[in-house]
C-alpha cells in the first residue's frame, strides 16, 4: 500500500516509517493531511515490509524511488521515524544524494540490532544472528508479534549499516544534505543520548530535544508546521 498526495508541483517529501508501523500511522494521516491543506510539499509513502526484506533490499527500493522522484520533482526531503531514519541515514552513506535537499530524522534508530537484540536478549537470537531462522517475539512498545527475516541481521552485520556502535559514529561528520533530528526525552525505545552522541560528532543543520515519547505523539503536529517545507 502506499500514499500519493500531489499538493506541490516541485517539493516532494518522501516519509519512511518506523519498523512496526505502517501508512497508516498517525504521523504518515498527519503528514497527508498537512500536505494536503498547506499545499506546502507533496507526499509519498509506502509501506516498507522492513522485518520481511533486508536493509540491502530496502535501500535499492528506495534508491529506485528517489531515482525516479528526482526526474518529476525539482527538490526530495526524506523524512524517517525510527528504524525509517535509519535507512535514511544509511542511505545517505552509501548512495548519491542526487535532487534531496534535506532529511527529517524523527527519534532516529542509529543501532537497529543492537537495540532489537536488546531487546529480545542474544541467546533467543543466536539463530537468528547465523542467518539460519528467523525470529519471532512480541515488540514491547506496540505488543505486535513480529517475525523478522532470516537474512535481516546479517545483512546489518556484513554490510555494516549500524550507525552508532558505542561512541563511535559510522556517518560522515560533514552530511551530504540538510541534516534535522528531532528526539524526546521520554523515549523509551531509542534512548535520547544515542541522539546526544550522534549530535556531537556530525554537523547537523538542527537538533531539537522535546519532551515527549517515541512516537512524538504529543509535538508532531506542532513540528510540521515547523520544519516542514
Amino acid at each position: 500500500m502506499f500514499i500519493y498526495e500531489r499538493a506541490h508541483p516541485d517539493v516532494l517529501l518522501i516519509h519512511l516509517h518506523g519498523f512496526a508501523s505502517n501508512v497508516k500511522s498517525s504521523k504518515v494521516l498527519a503528514l497527508r493531511d498537512f500536505a494536503s491543506k498547506s499545499g506546502r510539499f507533496s507526499l509519498f509513502a509506502m509501506d516498507m515490509d522492513y522485518q520481511h526484506t533486508t536493509t540491502t533490499r530496502t535501500l535499492e527500493v528506495l534508491d529506485a524511488l528517489i531515482r525516479g522522484f528526482c526526474q518529476k520533482f525539482k527538490s526530495l526531503v526524506l523524512s524517517g521515524s525510527s528504524h525509517g531514519a535509519y535507512v535514511i541515514l544509511n542511505y545517505l552513506r552509501f548512495y548519491p544524494s542526487q535532487c534531496i535537499n534535506k532529511a527529517l530524522l524523527f527519534a532516529p534508530s542509529y543501532s537497529t540490532l543492537k537495540l532489537t537484540l536488546e531487546e529480545v536478549g542474544h541467546e533467543l537470537a543466536k539463530a537468528w544472528l547465523e542467518g539460519k531462522e528467523e525470529l519471532s517475539f512480541t515488540e514491547c512498545e506496540t505488543g505486535l508479534e513480529l517475525t523478522i527475516h532470516r537474512e535481516f541481521a546479517r545483512d546489518i552485520l556484513e554490510k555494516g549499516y549500524e550507525i552508532l556502535e558505542g561512541d563511535r559514529v559510522n556517518f560522515p561528520t560533514k552530511p551530504p544534505v540538510d541534516l534535522v533530528i528531532v528526539h524526546g526525552t521520554r523515549d523509551e525505545v531509542v534512548p535520547v543520548e544515542h541522539s546526544r552522541i550522534f549530535v556531537s560528532k556530525v554537523k547537523v543543520k538542527d537538533y531539537k530535544e522535546v519532551d515527549d515519547d517515541h512516537r512524538l505523539s504529543g509535538t508532531f503536529k506542532t513540528l510540521m508546521e515547523e520544519l516542514l517545507p
